[in-house]
């Protein structure tokens, strides 16, 4: 969590996304973060660009064309996902890394778990945890 802190803390704008009910999630978290006083912003929450974005480019890229059009080397990118392999998480985690912006993904599953509700109450308590100390 410290860690986590101190990237919010550093970062000029943060950016968070999810699937399903990470997707969820992510858009509590990032008005959470937007209500402490963070520039914060959920790359989910924008139905008209995700669904161009998916419809001309394929859904894998729906997050990564967004922070390669929005996102600077200041910025943060938070990643919310259960599995952590969707395929367009991972193009917006290796955007960052191109971009040279810091990255944090919430914890995924463990090795052989599959259980979508233990990890999703894990990720939303996280995510209150973070913003009660901002």
């Amino acid at each position: 969590m410290k860690k986590l802190l101190k990237l919010i803390k550093e970062a000029r704008f943060v950016f968070v996304c999810g699937n399903g009910g990470s997707s969820a999630t992510a858009e509590h978290f990032s008005n959470d973060l937007f209500s402490k006083g963070v520039r914060a912003i959920c790359l989910n929450s924008n139905t008209s660009i995700m669904t161009m974005l998916a419809n001309d480019y394929g859904y894998k890229e729906v997050f990564s064309l967004q922070l390669k059009r929005l996102a600077t080397k200041d910025d943060l990118l938070i990643t919310i996902s259960a599995s952590g392999t969707s395929p367009n998480i991972l193009k917006a985690l290796s955007m960052a890394k191109q971009i040279g912006m810091s990255a944090f993904a919430f914890e995924t599953f463990k090795k052989g778990s599959r259980d979508y509700g233990k990890i999703e109450v894990k990720h939303v308590k996280f995510a209150h945890e973070v913003a009660a100390k901002i």
